[in-house]
């Protein structure tokens, strides 16, 4: 029988393709037979809760965040600065724990690039933030003026290039003098190659390149002891620049006061420009490679919650977008995983609208019973252990809440244990806990 071809495949048939792949990596050499079978264990508990069936017992994402490099006794600084104290600490806390669902999630960026780029968004303990500090801070902005929409959609490289950067990284400010990219020639980037600040910024990206990739291979090393040992990697597709179209824009363009201005002062305009970054986010969705990596498809929501706009805002400006982007990646047999900041309770009936098993929602601060009985025959569910209970709780106390919300949203399937946020400096017992609860409480008989 002639196998299909990949544009005549049903969406559930492109997804069979990938989870196959993500289930029977052929790049991975395990330590060992039982690395081998516990990783598809890992793998098909996954899947199930993903497909609303019932698995052997509910999944558990730990919010490991920053917190080996505490566990290790460093700290964010130091991992960040030094990548060997990176690679021991995540490893030392795979070593320890022993028995869990997935790879932990790190969020530690390289501290000598920090230093270099000198962003005005993205702020890190020693640049912009106390050496003590214990995650990365972002400084929302309004880094795009309210009357630069028809500029950015004119030539979206060339703002972001010449205007963008230049205002939210100091390594870039040169860039200001860079030629307009849709007109550049030869002669005219020999000549502004020739101004010394320009050349400047180039030589020092260009040093960066060597930093770069020892970071790239320290977070290497802890990526292939995780899926060497069994622990697969849950977040798959790098998925960035396709977002809610809403967000793009709310988050590190227009920031909060501008975005919320531009509702009412020119509502039209920001359609147009939402509506422009829809087509290129799809465009990169489009024919997304089939590799041995996990489809779920991390989107991180900011400004959809319930206290940011209104019922009817939420589904004039941002719901559209959104879906779409979920819908185009439904379409290439990837599973959109949205993760809804804030509370999304009031949002519930308005995300239902997509096909049954397709999405994964992430809740933060939802109400997990409503979003059970609202979409829980429709979407996998995710959520929400507070992060103030798994940082300052007790182990029983983190126990009764996973307890409850294994009660809550367990049943029949479809539901994955998870915090709010990720944490720093936690407690150890705390993490076994959350994980051992699934095994006493969430195992389907």
């Amino acid at each position: 029988m002639t196998e299909k071809k990949w544009e005549e495949m049903t969406w559930q048939e492109k997804r069979e393709v990938r989870f196959q792949k993500w289930l029977n990596p052929s790049n991975v050499k395990f330590n060992n037979p039982e690395a081998e079978k516990l990783y598809k264990q890992r793998v098909t508990r996954l899947i199930k809760a993903i497909k609303l069936e019932e698995p052997d017992r509910v999944p558990v994402m730990l919010p490991v965040g920053n917190f080996p490099a505490y566990y290790a006794g460093y700290d964010y600084y130091q991992c960040s600065r030094d990548y060997e104290k990176l690679k021991k600490a995540y490893i030392k806390f795979m070593d320890d724990f022993g028995d869990q669902d997935m790879s932990p999630s790190g969020m530690i960026n390289s501290g000598p690039i920090a230093e270099k780029v000198q962003s005005n968004v993205i702020k890190v303990p020693g640049v912009g933030l106390p050496k003590d500090s214990s995650m990365h801070n972002i400084n929302e902005g309004e880094y795009m003026m309210a009357d630069e929409y028809d500029k950015l959609m004119l030539d979206p490289s060339d703002y972001m290039t010449r205007v963008n950067l230049p205002r939210t990284a100091k390594l870039f400010e040169s860039f200001k003098k860079l030629p307009t990219l849709r007109h550049a020639q030869p002669a005219s980037w020999i000549a502004a190659l020739s101004d010394p600040e320009v050349r400047k910024t180039f030589q020092t990206l260009m040093d960066l390149c060597d930093e770069q990739k020892k970071f790239n291979a320290a977070m290497g090393v802890i990526h292939n002891s995780a899926l060497t040992r069994g622990l697969p990697t849950f977040r798959g597709l790098n998925t960035t620049a396709a977002g809610a179209p809403f967000d793009h824009f709310a988050d590190l363009l227009r920031g909060t006061r501008g975005i919320a201005l531009d509702m009412y002062r020119q509502p039209k305009k920001l359609k147009e420009a939402m509506e422009f970054q829809l087509k290129l986010s799809l465009a990169g969705i489009k024919n997304a490679p089939v590799t041995g990596s996990s489809p779920v498809c991390f989107i991180a929501l900011h400004k959809g919650d319930d206290a940011f706009m209104s019922d009817k805002q939420f589904e004039e400006f941002y719901w559209p977008g959104l879906r779409a982007i979920m819908m185009a990646m439904v379409e290439e047999g990837l599973v959109p995983m949205p993760f809804a900041e804030g509370k999304f309770t009031r949002r519930l009936k308005q995300i239902a609208d997509t096909p049954k098993s397709s999405v994964i929602w992430w809740f933060d601060q939802t109400d997990m019973a409503e979003a059970k009985k609202t979409i829980g025959d429709i979407c996998c569910v995710i959520g929400n252990v507070p992060t103030s209970v798994m940082k300052t709780g007790t182990a029983a106390q983190v126990t009764d809440v996973c307890r409850n919300l294994i009660e809550t949203c367990g049943k029949g399937g479809g539901y994955i244990l998870a915090a709010g946020a990720s944490l720093d400096n936690g407690k150890f017992e705390n993490f076994k806990a959350m994980q051992e609860s699934a095994t006493k409480f969430g195992t389907y008989k």
